[in-house]
């Protein structure tokens, strides 16, 4: 047995860093003043089961920061008046930076995840001078609403992002090395946090709280998947979990953006059925949303629509049967929202593939067309330094 210390421990023992248990207890209060609205001390101390010298300590600490303020006398209370403490979401920002094949967009947030402000510019192409335009676009955002230039930020990009070490395919950024998390903390001059987007929309729908065990299928330009199982987002050992849109399928022999032959992207993804629609109606047409393409009113294009989304209701059965989720979302961006015959066609391939069982209960829906970016606000508010003395340069998403 390890000898004992004078503060009883073993020295074998692991020190337990203040810094973080100050960190993670400031989280917990400021959640029930987010989530409830104003509180007294003796509140929170009932609501967090903090000690009271405890609570007294970090509500000092917040109201320093800003991040707390005074919101008067609770009149309601029996006894000596008591001071009713409140969450301010104006105290720090957070930034969204999406990586998109043409385009970079930035969402600038306030601290209790409200979007305040949009900015889009065009993909220069590669790594160096993509990262410059994107902290430029991060300043200019922040100056232009008159907010603090961000604390923190989440980096989406359409690729696979490996959770240990936060690289993330360099395709995202029009090729070359890979672009880790550091480097991109480096460039921005913010904590960053690196996510792809199926498991962004899958964080904003497991943080919503409405969905415990549920699957996103993410459809914008390409296919992914998001898992919440149990509340937790999963990322798989190498950022890998989610790689539907890379599923062959039989029969096919199209070439992928990936490289390969037969994806299910090939047919069902955003940059292929706008492909297939241009060539049908010999324009082309990079930005269409499926609502606008259902709108057309055009066999030709319904039938192409209609197949994308019959395989991808396919693909969408093999993963009920694995996983027996009790809801099935899909979207999760703009491009899908509002489609209701993409997501009949869908709910019916998904429903007639799967095992009965795992299809009784189960809802098919939407995901809400800001779901991604809802997901990186959180992902990125994660990182704010709620509790402790200084943040560290970059945190890579935890599953949760």
């Amino acid at each position: 047995m390890p000898e004992s210390g004078e503060d009883g421990r073993g020295r074998d023992a692991l020190p337990v860093d203040s810094g973080i248990v100050r960190d993670v207890n400031a989280r917990r209060l400021l959640g029930v003043l987010r989530d409830h609205g104003p509180a007294t001390q003796p509140e929170l101390v009932r609501r967090t089961g903090l000690a009271r010298p405890t609570v007294a300590a970090i509500v000092r600490d917040l109201l320093a920061r800003g991040a707390v303020v005074d919101a008067g006398v609770d009149r309601g209370a029996t006894g000596r008046p008591a001071m009713l403490l409140a969450f301010d979401p104006r105290w720090a920002t957070v930034a969204v930076c999406r990586v998109l094949p043409h385009v970079l967009d930035v969402v600038v947030a306030d601290s209790a995840g409200t979007e305040l402000g949009r900015l889009q510019r065009e993909h220069p192409g590669s790594v160096g001078p993509g990262l410059d335009v994107l902290a430029e676009m991060i300043t200019s955002l922040s100056a232009g609403l008159r907010v603090p230039r961000p604390a923190a930020a989440t980096v989406l990009l359409g690729a696979r992002v490996d959770p240990t070490t936060g690289a993330g395919a360099a395709a995202a950024f029009g090729g070359g090395a890979p672009v880790t998390v550091g480097e991109l903390a480096e460039r921005l001059a913010l904590p960053v946090v690196v996510l792809n987007p199926a498991a962004s929309a899958a964080l904003g729908v497991a943080r919503g709280g409405r969905h415990r065990d549920a699957v996103v299928v993410f459809l914008d330009h390409g296919i992914g998947l998001g898992i919440v199982s149990a509340g937790r987002v999963l990322t798989g050992a190498s950022g890998g979990t989610g790689e539907l849109g890379h599923c062959r399928l039989p029969g096919r022999d199209q070439v992928c953006a990936c490289g390969r032959v037969g994806c299910l992207e090939t047919v069902s993804a955003g940059w292929a059925i706008r492909r297939r629609v241009s060539g049908l109606l010999r324009r082309p047409d990079d930005h269409a949303t499926l609502v606008e393409l259902e709108g057309l009113g055009d066999e030709r294009v319904d039938a192409v629509l209609d197949e994308a989304a019959w395989h991808l209701g396919v693909a969408g059965s093999w993963v009920v049967n694995l996983l027996d989720p009790t809801t099935v979302l899909l979207g999760g961006s703009p491009f899908a929202a509002g489609a209701s015959r993409f997501l009949a066609t869908f709910a019916t391939a998904v429903r007639e593939n799967s095992v009965a069982d795992n299809v009784s209960d189960l809802r098919i829906d939407f995901a809400g067309d800001r779901a991604d970016v809802e997901g990186a606000v959180c992902a990125a508010l994660d990182l704010l330094p709620f509790g402790s003395p200084g943040a560290p340069v970059a945190r890579i998403r935890p599953d949760r």
